[in-house]
């Protein structure tokens, strides 16, 4: 099977060794005559890959031979990383020497062993390349070039901000107003929306929870992003965060739930419960009925999302809402307002307005897409990526998945699309601040920039390419210390999928072996274990919900 981000990875890998593999680095060690041909080396396989990466589909010796490049341009990148953290590290110090024997004989043969072991498997890997046939795509001339390499031309963590422009709603968020504010001699009363994935159930909740007859009625309101996930203490432990607007550190349910009853005696509350996916009643029953003993007022409402019908069937007390597909109308005013802010559509879309709405299959989800794929394209791209494209999409809840695909593949660089795939790292109801996603980005050697650049610009600018696609979701929160909106940057489950799938397994989330990209949410002695016996070619950790300890991240080079 072709791996749709191999091509991609290895591209950026070798982009970033070839930036590493200075003169300077080579003269300090004795390695100039070993560095030069590892360039030479990693030039050639570089012109070749894009050629490769468009046969390995077709053929399985090719797509076996860019699994083994990526192995090899990761050794690459290792040793050369490691070499050039010595040569820094020795002019912090001032010690900075040319002669490898006086700069400390033990490790000018350690790395010279590894250095010559790169330099022969990269060789096999161009004599591989050879025999296969593979054209280069990359003009040479003068030594290893660093010109970038055209390429050939899919958690969310849900918020309750309404976002500008929602249309064909308005009639279903009326209706779900008139619910909850319907008398009510239940403590506590469920109502649940329905419906596919990227039909919108979340936008109709943000639009009811949000409605100023609802803030009028209801005392206390909370938002809840529950996704897959459904554990009693963790839900108990957000509901009291949302309504106290600070972080709980106790880990003790009834202390939990204890100051939940004191926030919400005497008051009437609405809750939303967005995204559920868990389907076993006990649970639910575990969550549910603590709720309608913390307060004997009258008239409180959970509203629940989900895709699945099976929860629907358990959690409600009311009369299940089942959402309905959009009309190509409105379909039609999302795309206008995605792909060209609600101004004039050029007659030559105007013209392909059928074949466009019925790819939308009613789901808004899919207008955005198509929208944001088609917005920075230029006009005579798009009658070939409508025809090439959307014509070809079955007819069926799949086909959301095959536009973002669609929209993945038509990403201007490896470098936009590798940031992309970055995201499938977290779980799925992640959010991101959108400076730290960017210096993490800048981290990984993922954003490469020419002399005029700066990488904080290039990330900016993948960011926002990202957002146009609807690949990319942002929430803006006001932060009063700091007088400025701080941005944070999520995915809509489908399209966190998306990245799952073009990543394969260089990610790994506690249990995977020989992972690239690790996450750890434990601590203590158990996630020690998982480090000292398991992941020995890690090269990104992140430790969530915990501070690292010291003597952990000491173990790191």
């Amino acid at each position: 099977m072709a791996d749709a981000l191999i091509g991609v990875t290895i591209q950026i890998m070798l982009q970033k060794t070839l930036s590493l593999a200075t003169d300077g680095i080579g003269r300090a060690f004795g390695f100039k005559e070993e560095l030069e041909s590892m360039k030479e080396s990693l030039a050639m396989i570089r012109a070749v890959v894009a050629d490769a990466e468009e046969k390995q589909g077709h053929d399985q010796a090719v797509n076996l031979w860019l699994k083994r490049l990526e192995g090899v341009a990761f050794d690459a990148d290792n040793v050369l990383d490691e070499l050039n953290y010595e040569f820094i590290r020795r002019q912090l110090k001032g010690k900075v020497c040319f002669f490898p024997v006086s700069c400390g004989t033990n490790l000018h043969w350690r790395m010279a062993s590894k250095v010559k072991n790169v330099n022969l498997k990269l060789k096999m890997i161009n004599q591989e390349a050879t025999g296969f046939g593979l054209r280069s795509q990359m003009i040479m001339g003068g030594g290893a070039s660093l010109a970038p390499l055209p390429l050939p031309a899919t958690s969310r963590e849900t918020d309750s901000i309404v976002r500008q422009n929602v249309f064909g709603r308005a009639n279903d968020a009326s209706r779900m107003v008139e619910t909850l504010l319907s008398s009510s001699e239940k403590v506590v009363s469920v109502v649940p929306i329905t419906g596919m994935g990227g039909l919108g159930k979340t936008t109709l909740a943000q639009l009811v929870y949000n409605d100023p007859k609802i803030r009028g009625h209801f005392d206390k309101k909370m938002w809840i992003c529950v996704s897959e996930n459904f554990e009693v203490t963790r839900l108990f432990k957000l509901i009291l965060e949302s309504l106290t607007k600070q972080k709980v550190k106790t880990q003790s349910r009834d202390v939990i739930a204890q100051d939940i009853r004191k926030e919400l005696e005497e008051k009437k509350y609405l809750l939303v419960l967005d995204d559920i996916w868990d389907e076993r009643s006990q649970l639910w029953d575990d969550f549910f009925q603590p709720l309608v003993g913390i307060t004997n007022t009258m008239g409180n409402w959970i509203l629940v999302t989900t895709r699945k019908l099976k929860v629907a069937s358990i959690v409600a007390t009311h009369h299940t809402y089942g959402l309905d597909i959009l009309s190509d109308d409105d379909c039609w005013s999302i795309f206008k307002e995605k792909a060209f802010a609600g101004g004039e559509v050029p007659k030559e879309l105007e013209e392909l307005r059928n074949c466009i709405t019925k790819r939308c299959q009613g789901l808004p989800l899919a207008a955005c897409v198509i929208g944001g794929l088609l917005r920075i394209k230029r006009k005579e791209e798009w009658l070939p990526i409508i025809e090439s494209g959307l014509l070809h999409l079955s007819q069926s809840e799949n086909s959301v998945m095959q536009l973002l695909r669609l929209s993945f593949d038509h990403l201007p660089t490896a470098s936009v699309k590798k940031c992309f795939a970055y995201f499938s790292n977290f779980e799925k109801d992640f959010v991101l601040d959108k400076q730290l996603l960017i210096q993490l980005w800048m981290a990984e050697g993922f954003l490469q920039a020419s002399d005029d650049e700066e990488l904080e610009d290039i990330g900016n600018s993948h960011y926002h390419i990202l957002l146009e696609r609807s690949l990319l979701e942002e929430v803006i929160d006001y932060d009063n210390c700091l007088d400025v909106d701080v941005r944070f940057g999520k995915m809509h489950d489908f399209v966190f999928d998306l990245a799952r799938s073009v990543s394969r397994s260089d990610s790994a989330r506690e249990d995977h072996y020989q992972s690239r990209y690790l996450v750890l949410n434990s601590s203590g002695v158990e996630a020690e274990v998982n480090l000292n016996d398991k992941f020995t070619s890690v090269s990104t950790l992140d430790w969530l919900e915990s501070v690292m300890p010291g003597h952990i991240l000491a173990k790191f080079r």
